[in-house]
């Protein structure tokens, strides 16, 4: 992909994922009672609560820490998209939904010192999440994927990708 091409997709998919985040986050934290669960939908039941470190509730305290390393890989993802040779689609998504799920819980821990989660899992123990965590998770996922399967990379699988598109 040129890079024009690009910044069209990765822009608007950071905006979009970005303000799912921020409006679920607000729905979360204006109708959720803090540390109560509430509705449940089969597998998934609301429980807000404030995430003060890093997933997993590592590192509680060390909001600073997660501010540098989430501005640290924002902008190294934007620098690679901007810098780099041609990119693969899948690659572009992966990094959108990357720097999205920083910017989503940077705008958290810079304007409230905590990042909103709500989102539980009732079928296995696991740790509160939210919107912006999903996007990392799947951000990282898909770039892993992209570099296996399609040739992240190499600038000949690259240029063959945006042949084919």
């Amino acid at each position: 992909m040129s890079r024009k091409t690009t910044f069209a997709l990765f822009i608007p998919i950071v905006i979009v994922m970005v303000l799912i985040d921020r409006l679920a986050k607000a729905w979360a934290a204006e109708s959720l009672s803090f540390g109560v669960t509430g509705p449940n939908f089969g597998i998934v039941d609301m429980t807000l609560v404030h995430n003060l470190g890093a997933a997993f509730g590592m590192g509680q305290g060390n909001g600073w820490l997660f501010i540098a390393i989430a501005i640290v890989i924002c902008i190294a993802a934007i620098a690679w998209l901007a810098f780099g040779t041609k990119h693969h689609p899948l690659e572009v998504v992966s990094l959108a939904l990357l720097v999205a799920g920083g910017v989503g819980n940077l705008i958290d821990r810079l304007t409230t010192g905590y990042v909103v989660d709500f989102i539980h899992f009732t079928f296995v123990d696991f740790p509160v999440f939210n919107v912006a965590d999903m996007c990392v998770t799947c951000g990282v996922v898909l770039f892993v994927i992209s570099v296996l399967f399609t040739g992240a990379f190499s600038d000949e699988k690259a240029d063959k990708a945006e042949t084919e598109a």
